[in-house]
């Protein structure tokens, strides 16, 4: 079942040029996703504090043909992709007259939080979802991994505003943590295509630095915590699909 929305957008979602920011193209999908969950009977919120169950997002791959600009109206799209070894969340952004604007997929794990380990969604809880068998891309790309060799490394304030309702660093907190520490070039000329992969939560209180290097085929920087790499994000990548 593709569920499909209209956006409502806020004057803080676009920026100097009148142009829906990625990180707030990050936030509508992934609102889109709570709002279909809900419609299905199985709200996150919901799961979370009540059930203990938690579905946590893995990795993201998002790519913006058009970004929609202020007072411009469009939808949401959204589905669960029929993959028996990974939960892949799809997501498509139209305007009025039916251009894809945007793109997303979401690979998606269970997590019983009480042991913070990932289970197995019962067959019940998938078939609510009646899962579609198109994708939002066509191709994969390389698996996202850390930068070999940093130029760049500063630390990361992480703030209590920015926590999820599982006490985690909110997903689209990644984006925007890495896109103010972009250099200037790689942003200027807006940022088409985003993958984020996320390894452990952050927490509140985290010793984190930010660790990034340009690269040929774009930018990326890795959240590391001690030694350990917790997330990567990866800016305006040009890589030829697998």
């Amino acid at each position: 079942m593709i569920f499909t929305i209209p956006v409502t957008t806020r004057v803080e979602d676009f920026d100097q040029r009148g142009l829906l920011t990625p990180t707030a193209l990050l936030s509508i999908f992934e609102n889109t996703a709570v709002r279909h969950a809900e419609t299905v009977g199985y709200s996150p919120m919901n799961d979370s504090l009540r059930n203990g169950m938690a579905w946590v997002i893995t990795n993201w791959r998002v790519e913006m043909d058009r970004a929609p600009a202020y007072d411009e109206p469009f939808t949401a799209s959204t589905w669960l992709c029929n993959n028996p070894r990974q939960a892949t969340r799809e997501m498509l952004l139209h305007s009025a007259g039916g251009e894809v604007l945007a793109r997303g997929q979401a690979k998606l794990a269970l997590v019983d939080r009480s042991s913070n380990k990932p289970c197995l969604p019962t067959p019940e809880r998938l078939a609510a979802y009646q899962p579609e068998q198109r994708t939002a891309f066509t191709d994969r790309l390389p698996r996202l991994r850390p930068p070999a060799a940093c130029t760049a490394v500063s630390p990361v304030l992480l703030r209590r505003s920015d926590m999820d309702y599982n006490g985690h660093l909110h997903n689209t907190a990644y984006l925007s943590l890495a896109l103010d520490a972009a250099p200037p070039e790689v942003t200027a000329a807006g940022v088409r295509t985003f993958r984020l992969s996320y390894r452990s939560p952050l927490r509140l209180g985290d010793q984190t630095t930010l660790r990034s290097c340009p690269q040929p085929d774009g930018w990326t920087a890795a959240f590391v915590r001690g030694d350990e790499v917790c997330a990567v994000v990866a800016l305006n990548e040009q890589l030829k699909p697998l």
